[in-house]
Formats: C-alpha cells, structure tokens, sequence
C-alpha cells in the first residue's frame, strides 16, 4: 500500500457557539497524485488529556500512522481542557457529548473530509465514542471503543456492585484534580498577562469530581445519563469494541455485542491491561492499528473486505500460568471467536459448597454451618483494578486465599473451560445490617500457587439492584439466599488443577470496607453453589479468528525522547503489630510509589515529569480506612536555546524519534500569538476516610509559575453514607 505524505495542522480552532470555541490538531493526508482525490475521511480522537503535550507522543504514533494510510484525523480538547475555552466540570457532562456532536458536524463539512467521520479512542475516548453514537449525529459513520463500558455504575472506577471503589475512586478523581490545573499554550491563547488570567479563571472554576461521584451512591439519573445501557437501540452506526482481561473494563463488551442488536458490531477481549492492543502487556499483542483502519475502510469509505465476516466476539482464553507474580509479561492461551452473540450458546457446570472447605459436583444437604469472618489483610494482594501492565497485577492468591473462608475441589480430571460470568449463590445470615461480601474464583496448581480468575463483589443493600428504590438493609441474623456474578472471563482450568472459591466480607484496598465489621453464616442445609459458564463450541466457536493475523505495528515515531527512565512501580505493605491503639489507620498500610520519568516532546519543546504517592491505611478492626494521594506534576516550555541543546546531548535519541526520512510529515502551527517560556507545577493532596455514618474528602492544590505560588486552593466535603 503506497504511503501518503502528511500535514499536520495544529491549533486548529473548532467554534461551538459565540463563547466556546475548541482547540484541535488535524493531520491530513496529502493526494497521492496529481489528480487524486484530496477528500479523505476523519476520524475524532475527543478528550480533556491536552493534545499539545501529555498525548502527543501516542497522537504522534496512531494518528500520524493512520493518515498515512488515507484516513485524516483529528485530535481535539474538550472544553475546559488544554487549549479549549470553557470549564471542564466532569465526566461526559451534557455540554461535552453537545461539543462532540458539534464537533462531528463540523469537521464533516471541512473541503477535504468525505462527509464521513469516524470517532476512536480508549478509556474516556472510548467511553464518548460510544455515547456520541448513541446520540447518532447524521455524519458519524463509525466507533472504535477501547476499555470502555455500557452501564458506568455497574462497571466504572467509582462503584463495583454497589460497593465504593477504595483503590479507583480518589485515585482517579485526583488525577483529573492534578491535570485540570495544568496551563494552556500561551501561543494559542494571547499575551502573558492574558495568558495568566485564563488560566487563573480556570483555576477557580476548578474543584474535586469526587464530590459528585460519592453524591450519587446508587444508579440514579446522573449514572444513567452516560450509560448506553439506557438506549442500546440509539446505537445505529458500525461499533468496534475492545477490552482487555487485565484492564477494568471488560465486562461490557459481550453484554454491548448481545445488547447493540440496531448496529453491525463486533467485539475483542484480549489479555491486554490500559493500553492500545499492539504494545499492551501482557502479551500476546496484536496488529491493533491495521485492525482499526480495516474497520474504518469498512465503516467510513463503504469498503466491502473481511470485517463483515468476523465473529461477533473474539475472546483470548487464558492458560494457566506457573509463574503467577503481580507482572506477566505474556499471558499463553488461545482465540476463540462466537459467531453469534445475541444467540449466545452458554451451557453451565454447578459445583456445590460443602463443609470442611470442599467444593464437589453433588449436593448433599447438612446441619453444618460455616463462620466467614472479616481480617483486616482480606484484599492486600487483590492488585490493581486498573493495571498498565506494570507490577501492578493481582499474582500468587495464596495468601488471600489464607486469609479467606474457602471451597475448593479435588485435582481435576478433565479441563474446565469457563468463558462468561461465574456465579455465585450463598444461603448466608448477617451480624450487620449494611454489609459487603466478595468472591474470587481461583486456579489451584498442584504446587499450591493461585491464579485469579475472576472476582466479583455485592453490597448487601443491593442486593435486589442498584437503584435508589430498591435499596434495602440486610435483615440481621436471618438466613437469606444472596446471588452475584463475577466478572466476565475467559480461562482454562487444565486438568490436575484445582478450583477455589474465596469468599470474604472484606477486600481492602479495592473495595471500601463496610461501617462495621461484619461476620456471615453460612448454612449447608441448602445449596451454595458457584456456577460455571461454558461454551457450547459445537453451536457457538466460529473460525478463523482473524485478531491473530493483523501484522503487527508500533505506529509511526512518538516524537520523544526520554531524559529520565521511569523508576520501577513500587508496593509496600506494612502492618504494626506492637501494641498500639488498635483503631489507628496507621496499623496497616499499603504505599504504591509511581514514577514516570521526565521526558521531552521535540516538536513542542516541553519536558514533562509526573510522580505520585498513594498510601492505602486500616486500622486492624477495619473501622478506619483512610486513603492519602500526593501527585507532582511539572511542565516546562523551554526556551529556544536550552531546547536546542538538549536536542544536541541526545542527538541519536532525536533522530529515532523523529524519523523524518521515512514519514514524510509537514507541520503548519496556526497558533496567533509568540510563544514564552514557562515552568509550570501542580501539587496536589488528596485524601478520603470515613466513619460509620459519612466521609470525608479533603483536597488541597497548590500551583507554582516559574517557582513563585500562583494558585493555591483547599476543598473539604462531607458525605453523608447512603446504604454503602
């Protein structure tokens, strides 16, 4: 395929309405020809992560890559973020979707886009992806979602089944705090002084998205309102949905295939954690981008190739792993592809909870009951739920599996298989009115070590679901029949192996621990099983499975070089086991230490640095939780002299990030006013505790311009708890 030359245009100004107006980059393919066509069609990457520096080296890789290849592309700030006008007051908000719609319309009237517009993006950008198609604007044509999700209080950063996120919620929520506060170009904005006071007004519309999330404790309107959930059959354009098994967000893409039946769709799930499919561990990665520009040819250009033809789900089936350890960097198994998801074949194996910690395939009724007890460690090697594929993983669950009330069966004579959503069903008594129980289901190798297959948590409260009216206390020392699903997965359990079940009413840090702790009863007089998903392979396993073919490809040169390598990600458990007060927070703590490096964007002349502190604390009692964040950010624009010779020291580096010869790449900057030299630090501090009835968030930021204060700020909000 011939290659086209590119130009890139930034600070391209988007109107909105006479007061908004929104900041984008567009790179645009050139004609391969004299005489050949100069119309092309675009694909919208939308997000608040400031296109003029913090993604520009993955801009730089996907977008200049798919231009290459005749597609434009444009990357655009939301309103209130980079360089846009406005305010950015949280997560897909009306006034963004609008932006987006208008943003659609727009650039498919620009003289050289086709009329077609496409809209990709992962994370946030897959999350709007979906919700712009389901607002259907006539000129979108075509999604690509990456770790995205259709219902964001079933399977978001805030919430898992009712419970409040402990390890995702804050931490989440100051990173926005810490990246909102970030400068504009001084070049797309004005002079100094204009700059500044843009800037400082920025600032003080500024605030904490956690106090909106923890004001909303069950699936209200302000969940629903970005949920496609709400409206699968809005959803009319082509969808590409991707997730991966080490990511957060995966539990939607079968329900999305099965659910989006007014759309062609087609779903992945890989072993990917939060990054794109072609450099993400763990392994294996595949030809991510040849796959998208194969769906847009299809999507956008009206290109009948293979995609039609592609099972509507293709699943990585992880094989058991030896060397479980929190990073993996390659994950053995195979694809599979189901051919129908809305006619989904799913045939189930039941295992029964017995006494004595034995999980067996018949049932036999007992006078047998069984203590589940909270330990204050339940949940300190559950890893991230978020992983970027650093040590970060849950690894070896032998030591939770200690600590927990387990089942478990005998070494296996035949594989298991499980593809779908394990469920687990419990006859349990309470000692506590508001309570939380989890399950984790385990792969037992014969050398004893445990690798987590799925896992899954219910707020007792919801047990009946999440709405507001149908919240109510568990009845305190009554038996009651509780059901949950796990999280979707896809492993094989081979035979020789073990099946565990851990169940805990406890899982600190991921989970936020309930008022009290709690102790559950379960009884054997009637069944308590754990159901196992399984395909039908005879009705449902279509091939081949084309995921595994795309060549792979890294993209095109980031346009960076690093100045300083990231230190390892560090995880420290402590726990104080002198005799102190018990109720102090201190006696258990978690620190997770990250740094990533200091890095230069060469065409921008920026060097970035970002670091962070997370300290996850208990008390032994589990009374007292309390979480602590501490983020540094540092963005400088250099001045010309002392960019050129940092361009000089790492001349080699350069020319591998540039690899001008090959891409063949023009940039034109459209930007109105001279850039300044700036120094630009945000330090934030954030923290999250709690008592019986409410929490409290604390956030303080302080933001410095050329080492002098220029804001600083403290926001304190408490909550009152409803039914968590």
């Amino acid at each position: 395929m011939p290659l086209h030359e590119v130009q890139i245009r930034d600070n391209v100004w988007i109107p909105i309405d006479a007061t908004i107006k929104l900041s984008a980059k567009v790179w645009i393919p050139k004609p391969l020809s004299n005489g050949a066509t100069d119309k092309f069609s675009v694909i919208l990457e939308y997000l608040p992560y400031r296109k003029a520096d913090w993604t520009s080296p993955r801009d730089a890789r996907n977008h200049t890559w798919m231009a290459q290849r005749g597609f434009a592309v444009a990357r655009v700030d939301m309103r209130g973020s980079g360089n846009s006008s406005g305010y950015d007051t949280g997560e897909y908000t009306k006034e963004e979707l609008a932006d987006g719609v208008v943003v659609i319309d727009w650039l498919a009237k620009q003289d050289w886009c086709t009329g077609s517009v496409g809209v990709f993006g992962k994370s946030w950008g897959g999350f709007n992806g979906l919700q712009l198609a389901a607002m259907a604007p006539p000129a979108l044509k075509g999604v690509v979602s990456l770790y995205s999700i259709d219902d964001r209080y079933a399977d978001d950063v805030h919430y898992m089944g009712g419970t409040v996120m402990g390890s995702e919620a804050l931490s989440w929520a100051s990173v926005m705090f810490a990246w909102n506060a970030r400068p504009p170009a001084p070049e797309a904005i004005g002079d100094e002084q204009q700059w500044k006071d843009f800037w400082r007004d920025r600032l003080e519309h500024h605030r904490p998205w956690l106090h909106d999330w923890l004001s909303h404790q069950s699936r209200d309107s302000f969940w629903e309102h970005s949920s496609i959930s709400e409206s699968y059959e809005s959803v009319k354009c082509p969808v590409l949905v991707i997730g991966g098994w080490a990511d957060g967000y995966h539990n939607g893409v079968q329900r999305m295939m099965s659910s989006m039946t007014n759309c062609f769709r087609k779903g992945v799930i890989g072993p990917w954690s939060h990054d794109w499919p072609n450099v993400a561990t763990p392994g294996p990665q595949v030809g991510f981008l040849e796959m998208c520009r194969q769906w847009w040819e299809h999507s956008l250009n009206g290109v009948e190739n293979d995609v039609k033809e592609y099972p509507d789900l293709q699943l990585y089936v992880k094989d058991t792993i030896e060397d479980v350890s929190p990073q993996i960097v390659e994950y053995p198994g195979k694809w599979i592809g189901v051919q129908d998801a809305s006619h989904l074949h799913q045939k189930y194996t039941t295992f029964y909870c017995r006494p004595q910690g034995v999980l067996d395939a018949n049932f036999e009724a007992s006078s047998d009951v069984q203590a589940i007890q909270t330990q204050s460690l339940q949940g300190a090697w559950s890893g991230e739920w978020l992983s970027f594929g650093g040590p970060d993983m849950p690894g070896n669950q032998a030591n939770d599996d200690s600590l927990a009330t387990t089942w478990k069966t005998l070494e296996l004579t035949d594989n298991i298989e499980i593809v779908g959503y394990p469920e687990v069903s419990l006859i349990i008594k309470s000692s506590h009115a508001q309570a939380l129980i989890t399950a984790r289901l385990c792969d037992v190798s014969p050398s004893g070590k445990s690798t987590l297959i799925s896992r899954g948590v219910l707020n007792l409260s919801h047990r009946n679901g999440h709405h507001p009216s149908v919240l109510e206390p568990m009845p305190v020392d009554e038996y009651v029949r509780v059901t949950w699903k796990l999280n979707y997965c896809a492993y094989n359990v081979p035979v020789g192996h073990k099946v565990l079940l851990a169940v805990t009413p406890h899982y600190w840090p991921l989970i936020w621990p309930s008022p009290e702790p709690t102790q559950f009863t379960v009884t054997f007089a009637e069944e308590n099983t754990v159901r196992l998903p399984l395909l039908d392979h005879a009705s449902t396993i279509a091939s081949p499975c084309p995921v595994e073919t795309y060549p792979l490809d890294r993209g095109a040169s980031t346009r960076a070089i690093t100045l300083q390598e990231p230190a390892p990600l560090e995880r420290k458990l402590s726990v104080l086991l002198s005799e102190v007060d018990p109720s102090s927070p201190h006696q258990q703590e978690l620190v997770i230490k990250e740094d990533e490096g200091k890095s230069l964007l060469v065409d921008e002349s920026i060097v970035m640095e970002e670091s962070a502190v997370k300290t996850y604390s208990i008390d032994l009692n589990c009374k007292h939780p309390q979480v602590l964040i501490t983020r540094m950010l540092t963005y400088e624009k250099l001045d010309p002299e002392v960019h050129r010779k940092l361009l000089s020291d790492n001349h080699a580096a350069v020319l591998e990030a540039l690899n001008d010869d090959q891409e063949k790449v023009e940039r034109v900057d459209f930007a109105e006013h001279d850039a300044i030299p700036w120094k630009a630090t945000v330090t934030t501090n954030s923290s999250m505790k709690c008592d019986a009835d409410s929490f409290f968030l604390d956030d303080h930021l302080v933001v410095h311009l050329n080492d002098a204060v220029f804001f600083e700020k403290t926001w304190r909000k408490q909550i009152k708890r409803e039914f968590v």
